[in-house]
Parts: C-alpha cells; sequence; structure tokens
C-alpha cells in the first residue's frame, strides 16, 4: 500500500507505480517518468489529454480485499479508458476537469452531520501504466491516520514486464 499526499487542491502529485513512490515531473505531458496523477480526489493516467503516454484505466468490477486477490490476469473484455475533459460539480455549479473518467468513479460522497465525507467505492482498478504496463488498484480511504483530508491510501500490484499477469 500506498498513501499520496494530495491534500492541494491546484497541485498534481504523481506517482511512477516503478519507483513505488511519487516523483517530481517537469513537463507531465511530455514525460513518461510517471503513472498517476492526484489533485485531491481527482486522479489521471499518463494518457490521452493528459499525458503522451499509454496510460488509460478500467473497472473489474470486483470488489474489495477478495476481489483484488481474485484478479490475477487482466481481462480481454475490460475497456480501457484514456483521460479527457468532464463536467464536476463544484460549490459554484461546474467545471470542466481533465481527469480519467473511470477513475473519477472511485468513491462517492456522503453527507454526514460532521460534513462531507468522501468514501471509497471499493471497485478494483486495472490501470495501463505510461510504458503499457498493467497494475491493479484499490483505493482503500482518503482520510490520513490523524483523519485529515485528501490523503489517498492504494493498495496495488504492479507488473513491469508487460505481461497481463497480476498475481
Amino acid at each position: 500500500t500506498f498513501e499520496i499526499n494530495s491534500t492541494n487542491s491546484t497541485e498534481w502529485k504523481y506517482f511512477s507505480f516503478s519507483k513505488s513512490d511519487t516523483i517530481n515531473v517537469a513537463d507531465p505531458f511530455n514525460s513518461n517518468d510517471w503513472d498517476l496523477a492526484f489533485q485531491r480526489y481527482r486522479i489521471r493516467t499518463n494518457g490521452g489529454k493528459s499525458g503522451n503516454g499509454n496510460g488509460s484505466a478500467a473497472n473489474s468490477f470486483l470488489k474489495g480485499q477478495a476481489g483484488f486477490d481474485e484478479l490475477t490476469i487482466v481481462p480481454d473484455t475490460l475497456t480501457f479508458v484514456e483521460d479527457d475533459s468532464i463536467s464536476i460539480a463544484v460549490m459554484q455549479g461546474y467545471s470542466i476537469y481533465l481527469v480519467n473518467p473511470v477513475l473519477y468513479n472511485w468513491f462517492s460522497m456522503e453527507f454526514a452531520s460532521q460534513g462531507t465525507q468522501i468514501v471509497p467505492s471499493d471497485n478494483i482498478y486495472v490501470v495501463k501504466t505510461a510504458t503499457g504496463d498493467y497494475a491493479k488498484v484499490w483505493f482503500k480511504t482518503y482520510y490520513s491516520s490523524e483523519n485529515k483530508s485528501g490523503y489517498v491510501t492504494i493498495q496495488y500490484k504492479y507488473q513491469p514486464d508487460g505481461s497481463k499477469n497480476l498475481e
């Protein structure tokens, strides 16, 4: 598992599966060094309108730890989607953001007495990396151990050899 500090609502944090860490990227569109980018709850892959890599994502429709363990190979039936501009509800109405449309569904907003909470969907996703490799990803939480928002914790399994084997 890895926790990404995406608390800044104006900056993107870049994550590399091959380095298992966040990295600094000077020119995100022309770099194949990053695979996922995080800005609060918004997520990009390095493909489509976000980057010149092979990045994209698909929902496996498996859920939780059982689904994570069950997903041992990338099914040929998955539909991978590249990043695009989508309309997202904000306090002032709607704004257009460049994100991965599939990964934008990794959470739901629930309203509680203590305010709006980000709740992970429990879906297991398959991400195609900038270099065309694969990783399975489970977005586990949006809060740090101190209950601060903007800390996205992911569980993942990266396959660096380009095969579809995710064991």
